[in-house]
Order: C-alpha cells, then sequence, then structure tokens
C-alpha cells in the first residue's frame, strides 16, 4: 500500500498546492454528482407510471392476464408445460364482442414456457369479460394440420358472450352416423377458460387478472386380452368405438348433444408376451400370446344424470359379429374417485381434472371378465368383476 504523502508545515510546494486542487475537484464532482441523483429520483417519483398519462412501454399500465392449469387430478399448475398456445376472446361489461388477441410458442422462441409468462392487453378503461381457448399450437397451425380438428365459430363485432363463440370437432358420415375423421392422428388438445366476473381495466395504472383452463380432451388407452387362449388374440378382429353426443362445445364449456357421434382408434397393435401363453387351466400353448391395443382421443366427457344418456365404449367380434364389450364410458372411468374421496369431487370433476386412463379389459371364452381402469400420473387403479372366473 503507497504511503500518504505528509506535509510539513510552512510553504506550500507545487505538489500539495496540486494536490489540494484536484481534492477540492474530487469534493465538487460528488457534491455535484449527488445533487444530480437527488434531481432525478425527484424527477422519476414526479413522472411515475401511477401518475402518467401516456402508455409508455416500460410503464406497468393495462391489463396483464396469467393464466393457469392446475383443474387437473395431479392439482398441479402445468400451464407452461402443456399448453403452447392461448387466445383472447375480449367482451366488455355488457358481454359484447371487442376483440382477441393471441400468442403461441414458436420455434426458438416460447414465451408461454415461462412460469413469469403474462399477456399484456392494451385496453381502454373500463370493465371486460373473457372467453379462452388454448391449445398445444396456435389455431392456423392446427387448421394446417392432419386429422380431426376443433374448428372455431369466432364472434362479430358486439357478438353477445352467449353463443358468440363454440368449436366443434371435424366428422364425416359414416356406416352408422358421424363419424371423427382423426386420419390416424391423435386429436389437437383443447383447453376452455373463461372470466365471467368483469375486471377493470384503469387509467394510467395496472389490472392484473388470472385465468383458469380445463382441459377438454382426453386420452383413453384400451387393451383387450382373452384368458382362454391368448394366441388367438388379434387386434384387427376387433371393432372398437367410443360413441357420444359431445362433438360440439359451446362458449361456456356445455356441449350441444343433438348428434350422436362415434369416435374410433387413431391408433391400434399387437404386444405378444415374451413366455409361451397358457390358458385357464394352466396349460402350456405353445407359443405367446397376444394383447390388443388401440388408442382415442375424445371431447369432454359427461356424467349424465340419466345413465341412458352417457357415452359408451363398445367393442365387436368383426368374425362373429358379437358385441364382447359394452360398457358406460364414464361410470367406468368414476369408479376410479374413490381414491380422491378426501377432495370430494363429483362425477363431473373427476372427469374434466382427469385426462389420461387406461382400461385392460379381459374376455374369458369370448365374454367380458373384468376390467382394470387406471389413470397415468398417479398410479390409481381398480378392477371391476363381471364374472366368476
Amino acid at each position: 500500500m503507497a504511503k500518504p504523502t505528509i506535509y510539513k508545515k510552512g510553504k506550500r510546494t507545487k505538489e500539495r498546492m496540486l494536490n489540494e486542487k484536484q481534492g477540492y475537484m474530487r469534493d465538487k464532482m460528488k457534491k455535484w454528482f449527488a445533487a444530480w441523483c437527488g434531481l432525478t429520483a425527484a424527477c422519476a417519483m414526479t413522472t411515475s407510471c401511477s401518475m402518467m398519462q401516456d402508455d409508455l412501454d416500460d410503464c406497468p399500465t393495462g391489463l396483464y392476464l396469467s393464466f393457469k392449469y392446475d383443474y387437473n387430478l395431479q392439482r398441479a399448475d402445468m400451464f407452461n408445460d402443456h399448453v403452447g398456445a392461448v387466445t383472447v376472446y375480449v367482451f366488455d361489461e355488457e358481454g359484447r364482442y371487442v376483440t382477441k388477441q393471441e400468442e403461441a410458442n414458436v420455434p426458438g422462441h416460447a414465451p408461454l414456457s415461462s412460469p413469469l409468462y403474462t399477456m399484456r392487453m392494451n385496453l381502454a378503461p373500463g370493465k371486460y369479460k373473457f372467453l379462452v381457448l388454448a391449445g398445444q399450437k396456435d389455431y392456423e397451425a392446427q387448421l394446417a394440420g392432419g386429422g380431426a380438428r376443433f374448428v372455431r365459430r369466432e364472434p362479430g363485432a358486439g357478438d353477445a358472450m352467449e353463443g358468440a363463440l363454440d368449436v366443434t370437432l371435424d366428422r364425416v358420415a359414416g356406416a352408422s352416423g358421424w363419424e371423427v375423421a382423426h386420419g390416424g392422428l391423435p386429436l389437437d388438445t383443447l383447453w376452455h377458460g373463461m372470466e365471467l366476473s368483469a375486471a377493470e381495466v384503469f387509467e394510467g395504472k395496472p389490472t392484473y387478472d388470472t385465468i383458469s383452463l380445463v382441459r377438454d380432451t382426453k386420452h383413453i388407452n384400451v387393451s383387450l386380452r382373452e384368458i382362454d387362449d391368448p394366441t388367438q388374440m388379434d387386434v384387427a378382429n376387433y371393432d372398437f368405438r367410443i360413441i357420444d353426443r359431445n362433438a360440439r362445445i359451446l362458449w361456456d364449456n356445455s356441449l350441444d348433444e343433438a348428434e350422436q357421434v362415434a369416435y374410433t382408434p387413431y391408433a391400434a397393435w399387437n404386444t405378444d408376451d415374451r413366455v409361451p401363453a397358457t390358458d385357464a387351466e394352466g396349460n402350456d400353448l405353445g407359443q405367446p400370446g397376444h394383447i390388443a391395443h388401440v388408442e382415442f382421443m375424445t371431447s369432454r366427457i359427461l356424467y349424465h344424470e340419466d345413465a341412458a344418456d352417457d357415452g359408451i365404449l363398445s367393442v365387436t367380434n368383426r368374425e362373429t359379429g358379437v358385441e364382447v364389450i359394452r360398457v358406460n364410458l364414464p361410470d367406468m372411468l368414476c369408479r376410479l374417485r374413490k381414491y380422491a374421496d378426501i377432495y370430494r369431487y363429483s362425477p363431473q370433476e373427476f372427469l374434466d381434472r382427469g385426462y389420461d386412463y387406461q382400461m385392460d379389459f379381459f374376455l374369458k371364452g369370448g365374454e367380458l371378465a373384468y376390467v382394470n381402469i387406471g389413470i397415468s400420473v398417479l398410479n390409481w387403479s381398480v378392477r371391476v368383476q363381471f364374472e366368476e372366473l
């Protein structure tokens, strides 16, 4: 460390005079800088965003919408992990359509993946209501893709919220009515959300709001195995169908159930056991057994007061024409609800929270013996017996 300069009393040297001058200039600069900082702070306070009338980009004004998807059985917010695109339809306080705004993840830029994501909407002061549709990719990309799509009927200027927006799943005329035209592809995932309690946007200060989403699309994996002779099982010998009335979803996420529609599997395959199969009596059959697998995706599933109105899962043997399985789909899926009794889910809430199901059917002599029903992630399962083995 350098030693400080020590001056003797007496005559002022040039060096001493120079150092005094430099010290004076340093003190003056410090005082000037402190005064400048104070003035800047005062100006900032005077022109803070809460007192400004102009909408500047660096000021938090307007509406900031956040989204969450925790309406699931995991009870965890999975918005940032699952949702890739969101469209917000804006209505005024009277429920008349005003505008829409959308944002989506694209290659190299995924804003919705950030836990801090919010959508800023530059709305005029007033009260607003919102309807939200979300997916894994933006709507234009969904329309450009193959397979069945949820086609939107969007509102026009001034349209009333009730009836202004709905989505209809692509379907075509089949041998026995309407069928979903999936083209061998899963459905695009669809989420719905709404905010009917008007959020107020103010002049010169920000408004924050959060909208919760519910997933409408369901994934159901079905497997089929024969107990007596597993070697004879072949997915090609069976016709799998889900029959329901859920192709059209209305503005408030209710269903227009006027039309019946049939879902067929978008994927089907067989798997083989690794060891030779045995029959019901334990006899070695000399070759591996087979399991048939199919995968469905459907629109929202409803649990009705009248079970006759519920959707049906049907499996028919194509060789014999015999319907070997016909079960009430929402009732079967809700058998898993006993694991969530602590949360007191209603049957409908359970169906809306769940989205990825497994149903393993076992036939004995060509007739339904029992089914194991499970739901992914949580590892819940239940066995429903249909006859004595």
